[in-house]
């Protein structure tokens, strides 16, 4: 049995606090398991030398009764609590958690107050006023409600990048255990590193092809079979995605890799172009065009992607920019020279317990560190931000003294690198940060960033931001819009005259890393070439274990905006420059 996903782990607490408070149980109960979660992503890896439920309660935070249900999760890779609960309460009300700014003490409160269970009552509870004349809610907070009911609704077929990518991975690794398996590739909107994913495509190359699908057929995560043959199969897994697996030749793996990636603009882009040279491409093969038939008898002798590029007289296009707003620079060979893991340099945007984050400075420094970073950038959240542990000017100027002092130690021990003072700061709701400026003139660098009052009215928002913009402090603007994927739309900007104002300003636009957030929006990554806007592959980490979003989710993000290194700050040895 392979070993359990211990970064999954922090999630799966997470979710059974959710359930706890949602079955009316004590919020005592519910915080034990938020903060055994923070104590596991604080742990990562190291979590697997404690193999008994004994050694499991030396950690702080960790009672006998999480304790048992750690050592469970260890061994089975299940969480006892969690399933407990997911069988005690109807699967229609959890549904609810999805809601954004519904929560689950509020949802319990209206299961129990109005006697109803679905997402089809709940919105006619709202429309009929129930929930509006319940305590504690009213006309405004119930029409939240149901914008995020319908909001959901209209992207209930997606699933974020991180969760195809998981499952992805997990289906690989069983099917390249197959005998006589050549190739396997994921291809689809995953492979071109989309935010938002709907099915999940496969293709391979295969000398025993019945065998591969039978395998993919009896996935542990599939509920439902939907097509099954030799040369392609399609299955229903139990988050409710369609997962897709088609075998062709190995002569035709190239041409069928680039047409089952896409896009489709992508694809009728390649197509037209293939006509213009005499030419035409499907998913077999590159064919001379004969009397306007394919020559199928004579197929160009394409073994690769870049092949079939350059036979069309095309740079090779990374998977990340076959949308349609590249197709200029495809056209043009102006393709940019991507960023890569390879590039980063340090880490700029993570939390530390001195705000609402799982690890203190030093472990989240030499965690970089380790993973060969020169820099660490602490911003921890400002003072109006007491939801997250926001800090007041007297917190602010004693964390300063911390990382002084670690700065130096660090020089002591001859380790050549840097924490840097930075600050996560609320955008007031008139566009003012949250300190006064001989403050903010002491950190080397700020995040100004949304955090409340997202719905606030257009033109108001948009004044409040390019006000923050302004201010001589402001290094980077924090995930612009706040949006949450899947979640809540964010807010409402003029995001072409954010984005010009931030690079005439010399300010960076973050590329937030979190994938529940994803932006700087992908689609902005042409404006933001012309314009020559900066930007900071950002992991907001708020534990070790997610310092790894740079790379993991960071890097693909960047890409897909078209970004090279030189524009991204956390690319640089020295991210601020000479000071």
């Amino acid at each position: 049995m392979s070993k359990p996903d211990l970064y999954r782990l922090p999630d799966l607490l997470q979710r059974t606090a959710e359930l706890l408070r949602l079955s009316g149980a004590s919020d005592f109960k519910a915080i034990a398991y938020e903060k055994a979660s923070a104590v596991v992503e604080s742990e990562g890896e190291a979590l697997r030398d404690r193999d008994s439920e004994a050694s499991l309660k030396e950690l702080p935070n960790i009672g006998s009764s999480i304790a048992k249900d750690l050592h469970a999760y260890m061994e089975t890779g299940r969480l006892p609590a969690l399933e407990e609960l997911e069988a005690q309460i109807p699967a229609a009300l959890i549904e609810w958690l999805d809601i954004s700014g519904l929560g689950p003490k509020r949802a319990a409160k209206i299961h129990k107050a109005l006697d109803i269970t679905t997402l089809t009552e709940l919105q006619a509870a709202i429309e009929d006023g129930r929930v509006a004349d319940l305590p504690g809610f009213g006309k405004k907070s119930a029409e939240k409600i149901l914008e995020a009911i319908q909001w959901r609704a209209q992207h209930a077929d997606r699933c974020r990048y991180d969760e195809a990518l998981a499952l992805a991975e997990t289906a690989r690794e069983q099917l390249k255990k197959v005998d006589g398996l050549r190739k396997l590739e994921i291809a689809g909107s995953l492979r071109r590193c989309r935010e938002t994913i709907g099915d999940l495509d496969f293709l391979s190359v295969c000398d025993e092809p019945e065998d591969l699908h039978a395998c993919f057929r009896s996935l542990p995560e599939v509920t439902e079979v939907l097509a099954a043959g030799a040369t392609k199969s399609s299955v229903r897994v139990g988050n409710g995605r369609q997962m897709d697996l088609r075998t062709v030749e190995s002569k035709s793996f190239a041409a069928a890799l680039l047409y089952f990636t896409g896009s489709k603009e992508h694809n009728v882009f390649l197509r037209g172009r293939a006509r213009e040279k005499n030419l035409t491409l499907n998913e077999y093969g590159l064919y001379p065009l004969k009397e306007g038939e394919a020559d199928r008898e004579h197929p160009l002798p394409c073994e690769t992607e870049a092949e079939l590029y350059a036979a069309l007289d095309l740079p090779y296009t990374p998977p990340e920019l076959r949308e349609g707003p590249y197709e200029t620079l495809i056209r043009n060979h102006q393709l940019p020279n991507l960023v890569t893991e390879n590039d980063l340099q340090g880490i700029l945007h993570a939390h530390s317990t001195w705000s609402d984050g799982a690890d203190d400075i030093e472990t989240m420094a030499r965690a970089c560190l380790n993973q060969g970073y020169k820099y660490l950038g602490i911003t921890d959240h400002s003072k109006s931000a007491g939801y997250a542990g926001g800090l007041s000017i007297e917190r602010v100027q004693a964390q300063w003294k911390e990382i002084d002092a670690l700065n130096q130690k660090f020089k002591d021990e001859g380790v050549d690198f840097t924490v840097y003072k930075g600050m996560e700061s609320d955008i007031l709701i008139d566009g003012r940060l949250d300190y006064p400026d001989e403050i903010l003139e002491g950190f080397d660098f700020v995040i100004a960033s949304l955090h409340s009052q997202l719905d606030q009215e257009v033109s108001a928002m948009q004044a409040r931001v390019e006000t923050a913009l302004r201010h001589p402090a402001v290094t980077l603007l924090g995930h612009p819009t706040a949006r949450l994927l899947l979640k809540r739309e964010g807010a409402k900007l003029q995001m072409e005259a954010i984005i010009r104002l931030a690079a005439e300003r010399g300010v960076g636009i973050e590329l937030n890393c979190t994938p529940q957030r994803m932006e700087l929006d992908w689609r902005w990554g042409a404006l933001a070439a012309e314009v020559g806007l900066k930007t900071a592959i950002c992991p907001d980490a708020h534990a070790v274990a997610e310092i790894q979003q740079a790379k993991t989710y960071g890097i693909p993000l960047a890409r897909k905006a078209a970004f090279t290194a030189k524009r991204i700050l956390n690319c640089h040895a020295k991210p601020f420059g000479e000071k």
